[in-house]
């Protein structure tokens, strides 16, 4: 009897397990609500945690500069994936440094 019942909850345990693996999910957006299937689904949730991902200022940028040796700050320019610091060190020769706009690393520094 006893093994009868557990056969019966194993049973139904593995019917119900891959119904959770093709669930879908639902989409608000400007386009109204969706009905994604799960590779969709995933998809746009790799999109959302992009979008998620915090970008440093342009304030955070120049501070990070100097730290890299520019003393002065005469222009910041946005691109694509990073900063582009330019100035002046201490002794007056000219300097540029790429910030990466997501995670504040130097990724370059050049003089000239």
């Amino acid at each position: 009897m006893v093994k009868g019942i557990l056969a019966a909850a194993a049973a139904a345990f593995l019917l119900a397990a891959p119904m959770g693996a093709s669930a879908q999910s639902i989409q608000i957006g400007p386009d109204g609500v969706r009905v994604l299937p799960p590779e969709q689904s995933e998809r746009y949730e790799r999109r959302e945690r992009r979008r998620e991902v915090r970008e440093i200022s342009t304030r955070e940028a120049a501070r990070i500069a100097r730290g890299a040796g520019i003393r002065d700050v005469d222009q910041i320019e946005r691109r694509r994936n990073a900063y582009r610091v330019f100035g002046v060190d201490r002794r007056g020769r000219d300097l540029t440094v790429d910030v990466d706009r997501f995670n504040g690393e130097i990724i370059r520094v050049r003089r000239g």
